[in-house]
């Protein structure tokens, strides 16, 4: 028997999931070629998303962006993740040790979605946003998953989501990535040397939960300069512990990682 879906709510649910793709407000027009729907539509929904908080219209200019009420249901979900609360006091003492940016990512249909961000004294200018989604082919913590997967998953995910050039050192071609998987599955470390951000190296490893699945990563960016100055291997053994440590408490026992290593 087929699934029935209420088309209403199927349609503002599409509407609320362009707004958040957009980098910038939408009219009502934008939104509907968007989605193939009748602006008529589209604006009758827009009416009572805004009246319930999940839209904000811009009086000016007529053009919607969320709304506060969509903000405070992220904000509950992030907080009632097992995984963050877990993490949260380990991230804050890397953060501290290391003084730069530290965060948390979970992999999701293909792509990381950063659940959680420490940041440094210093004020650097980065890509990464709690609730922000990424590529995991040219991100550290992308790659760090990448590693405990069986290499035709990693190729079915690349032929899904591709491998899109971010900087002139991002990895497109899929066996240049398998074999650099294969570094990193040894050492447990991925090290991202300005293939997502210009200026930036990031490392990551991996974390897994008790059913010994790699659910998430850590990583810890910075500018390349001071990110060597301060020793990128030294980073990476400092994050990997950090790793283990959250991996850990979420149940992930020796016995798993055996398993992960063989």
């Amino acid at each position: 028997m087929a699934e029935k879906y209420v088309q209403t709510l199927e349609r503002s649910l599409d509407i609320l999931e362009v707004l958040a793709q957009a980098e910038e407000p939408l009219g009502v027009t934008e939104i509907g070629n968007r989605i193939s729907l009748h602006k008529s539509t589209v604006h009758r929904i827009l009416q009572t998303l805004c009246y319930r908080g999940y839209v904000d219209k811009e009086k000016e200019s007529e053009r919607y962006h969320l709304g506060i009420k969509i903000v405070e249901l992220g904000i509950r979900f992030f907080n009632d993740l097992e995984i963050r609360k877990v993490a949260s006091p380990y991230l804050s003492e890397l953060a501290k040790s290391l003084d730069e940016v530290v965060n948390l990512v979970l992999h999701d249909d293909g792509e990381i979605v950063y659940i959680d961000k420490t940041e440094s004294s210093h004020v650097v200018s980065m890509q990464s946003k709690v609730g922000r989604r990424a590529p995991m082919h040219c991100t550290a913590v992308g790659k760090a998953i990448l590693s405990t997967l069986p290499e035709d998953e990693v190729l079915r995910i690349l032929d899904v989501k591709g491998m899109p050039r971010q900087t002139l050192n991002t990895i497109t071609e899929p066996e240049k990535l398998l074999e650099n998987l294969r570094e990193i599955r040894g050492n447990k470390i991925a090290v991202e040397q300005e293939e997502n951000e210009i200026g930036i190296i990031c490392l990551g490893t991996p974390v897994f939960d008790y059913s010994g699945r790699a659910i998430g990563a850590v990583s810890v960016s910075g500018p390349a300069s001071r990110m060597e100055e301060k020793g990128v291997q030294k980073i990476g053994e400092a994050l990997k512990q950090v790793g283990e440590e959250i991996s850990r408490n979420l149940g992930f026992s020796s016995m798993m990682k055996h398993r992960y290593d063989s």
